[in-house]
């Protein structure tokens, strides 16, 4: 395998989820399981001590009601860092809180293992990953507001509609005639003009405030 190993973070409290999980993605060859952690302040101190590229977050710890607002802490602590939430919840409450504190993505415990490995790929890459039902959700959401932001050029709304719509960075080159790198610059302008975290955050936000329309 070419590709360097992508090292995960598991934050779930339930011990038995928690060590298939790590079981699971180490045996994919994939992935180096830095350890599972069952409290926000295990995985702080983990994920000080050796940031993570992916951190696997579970909505529900026994320690807080939920652990949205563990999400910026993480991303304070390990800017690099991507936030995969994994959860038995997707209802409209829980998805747009963790939409908005800057979570990379959102699984539910309800998929597979395949689905669970392409999505920790794909944050790790810088991509977003939606469960189907949750990107329907956050769509739903979504109600205009008031931008302050700086103004993006018209190629990078056209990525932005592009990511709206779920597409990669390798098939929004494909589709807009340019290279990989020059979308992930774009990409990149944009999260920094919206001041978000995220590329889920950045399609959250241009919807919110009529950047874009969907649908």
């Amino acid at each position: 395998m070419d590709e360097p190993l992508i090292d995960v973070l598991i934050v779930e409290d339930h011990d038995m989820v928690a060590q298939a999980l790590s079981s699971a993605l180490s045996a994919t060859g994939w992935f180096r399981v830095g350890g599972c952690m069952r409290t926000r302040a295990e995985a702080m101190h983990a994920i000080t001590a050796r940031p993570p590229d992916v951190v696997v977050l579970d909505l529900r710890l026994a320690d807080g009601d939920d652990t949205t607002s563990f999400i910026p802490d993480i991303l304070a602590a390990a800017p690099d860092a991507k936030v995969l939430i994994v959860s038995a919840w997707g209802d409209d409450w829980s998805v747009s809180r963790a939409v908005e504190a800057g979570c990379h993505g959102y699984l539910l415990k309800e998929q597979g293992l395949d689905d669970l490995v392409d999505g920790i790929r794909a944050v790790a890459r810088g991509e977003a990953t939606f469960a189907p039902s949750v990107l329907s959700r956050v769509l739903k959401l979504l109600r205009p507001g008031t931008v302050t932001t700086e103004t993006l050029t018209a190629r990078e709304t056209e990525v932005l509609r592009r990511l709206a719509d779920g597409l990669t960075t390798e098939q929004i080159a494909a589709d807009l005639y340019v290279s990989v790198n020059t979308v992930r610059n774009h990409v990149n302008n944009i999260i920094r003009k919206l001041n978000v975290h995220s590329r889920l955050e950045a399609v959250s936000y241009a919807i919110r405030n009529g950047l874009i329309r969907v649908g």
